[in-house]
């Protein structure tokens, strides 16, 4: 059976160096593993959190990046406030984090290492509002660039 072809001309892109043979696919699907991830996260907070809240949390966030554990696996870490700007599709996120690993392995250390999980318990889900969180982990070429 044929592993799933969800969007591949992506995956070779990134992966193969836009080769999209036959060939290429059994060369680079088994890869994608070792390949760089960045993984982003964006929610919207809720309206009574102080500025003091706002501020611990975009602080928390960016000092993962120097935490025993996590500092040799995030390669790049960005923190972003919404800019206030209204969309018609509806509310815009009030937070973003976008960090960058090596590999599949070095996020899946970071989901589950202490630090992070105490930067949500203590810093996120107190001031989250509820069921707004969006996340995506995806393949990218470089770490550190857009």
């Amino acid at each position: 059976r044929s592993p799933p072809t969800y969007n591949l001309r992506i995956v070779f892109s990134v992966c193969c160096g836009a080769r999209e043979s036959a060939g290429s696919a059994a060369w680079c699907l088994p890869h994608l593993g070792t390949m760089a991830v960045r993984h982003i996260v964006s929610f919207r907070i809720k309206e009574d959190a102080t500025a003091e809240q706002r501020l611990a949390l975009k602080s928390a966030l960016l000092g993962m990046q120097g935490a025993d554990g996590l500092r040799d696996i995030i390669k790049a870490l960005s923190v972003g406030e919404d800019l206030g700007i209204p969309h018609p599709s509806g509310p815009n996120a009030a937070i973003t984090a976008m960090v960058d690993f090596a590999s599949k392995d070095d996020y899946e250390e970071y989901a589950a290492h202490p630090e992070h999980v105490k930067v949500i318990t203590d810093f996120i889900k107190p001031i989250m509002e509820p069921g707004s969180r969006n996340a995506i982990q995806f393949y990218i070429a470089e770490m550190g660039k857009l």
